[in-house]
């Protein structure tokens, strides 16, 4: 060894991990393209072997929803359970447990083809928020799961005035104030550790009531709380959710087995859903970040609209209900927005380099 050159194990060129590292780096590209063709040719020997295209008559709206769902998955923070739960619930009628089971299971596949999608393109994401928030996820789908249900119409209701608090915050943020993003998160320590896993334990119980939920809610935090750019949280918060649609498509296929007439559903829609969410996640990353803002309000406009359209809500515990989650959103985005601003203020103060 040359002198003055630090030793520091295996020389590189005989670094068993070397070869593995430059196929990867040469071959990336390929990854997701060849995963699609073997998932698309297992599918469709399966559909012929078990006589199932005859699914498709009855129910092909699964298919369609989820043409704009995967998306809307791979696009934006807010998962092809966004759009698939109210459809489902509103809509084609189906109870809130399926239309969840349904979103987990088609995200699974989704928003995880779209996640190795971002990865091998060397999309930007927050790896140590990802971390952090889908092993607090693993907690709160569990706990979701078996101890924590909430009755119907809440879920639907929650789901929608949750989201549309979120779309005010976000268009003060945006227009109103008129902060600078940040390309990543202002710091690191401890404290963001507690934080990010609280989080994941909150968003994984909702998403599963729900189906998604521990995306949007690491959204919020990631743009109102520390100002991360939108085109970064949201690869960031696609693969959280994709991760914990597995735990979810895990729990419910092989610990419950609940799943039931869903999986007719998840073979109609499946092969839409491998495209749709990768091709999301890659316009948007490309996309101007009002584009993206624009988009995402737009949603949840919709989302607002058809719930106050097709969700009664009549009765005290209702109006209650829905009061509570209005005011607890509001203070919680305040209080995002004002550590926001406070951060803002002493950065500013802060002597330049």
């Amino acid at each position: 060894m040359p002198s003055g050159v630090p030793f520091t194990g295996d020389a590189p060129a005989s670094h068993p991990l070397r070869p593995l590292a430059g196929w990867y780096a040469r071959r990336r590209r390929l990854i997701y393209p060849a995963l699609v063709c073997i998932i698309y040719a297992i599918w469709a020997a399966y559909m012929s072997f078990s006589n199932s295209w005859g699914l498709f008559r009855e129910y092909w709206p699964a298919s369609l929803t989820m043409v704009l769902g995967s998306f809307v998955a791979g696009a934006t923070a807010e998962g092809g359970g966004a759009v698939a739960f109210p459809v489902f619930t509103k809509v084609l009628h189906l109870a809130p447990t399926d239309a969840r089971t349904f979103s987990l299971m088609i995200q699974s596949f989704g928003m995880g083809m779209a996640s190795l999608f971002i990865i091998t393109r060397k999309i930007r994401i927050l790896p140590r928020v990802v971390a952090w928030v889908s092993l607090g996820g693993v907690l709160g789908h569990v706990l979701g799961t078996y101890w924590v249900q909430v009755p119907n119409p809440y879920p639907k209701v929650l789901f929608t005035f949750v989201t549309t608090a979120f779309g005010c915050a976000l268009f003060l943020s945006t227009y109103i104030h008129k902060w600078k993003p940040l390309p990543s998160m202002p710091g690191w320590g401890p404290r963001y550790r507690l934080l990010f896993f609280a989080l994941g334990i909150l968003g994984g119980t909702f998403a599963a009531q729900v189906g998604s939920g521990i995306d949007v809610i690491t959204f919020m935090v990631l743009t109102l709380a520390f100002g991360v750019d939108e085109r970064v949280s949201t690869p960031t918060t696609v693969i959280i959710m994709a991760i914990n649609s597995w735990v979810g498509f895990f729990l419910h296929g092989v610990i419950s087995r609940d799943i039931g007439p869903m999986w007719n559903y998840w073979l109609v829609a499946v092969e839409v859903v491998i495209i749709g969410a990768p091709l999301g996640a890659f316009i948007v990353s490309k996309a101007n970040r009002y584009f993206v803002i624009n988009f995402i309000l737009t949603l949840i406009s919709l989302e607002l609209v058809t719930t106050l359209w097709l969700v009664p809500i009549r009765n005290t515990p209702e109006i209650l209900a829905t009061l509570s989650a209005l005011a607890f959103c509001a203070l919680a985005f305040w209080l995002m927005l004002r550590y926001r601003r406070r951060t803002n203020a002493e950065a500013l103060m802060r002597p330049a380099p």
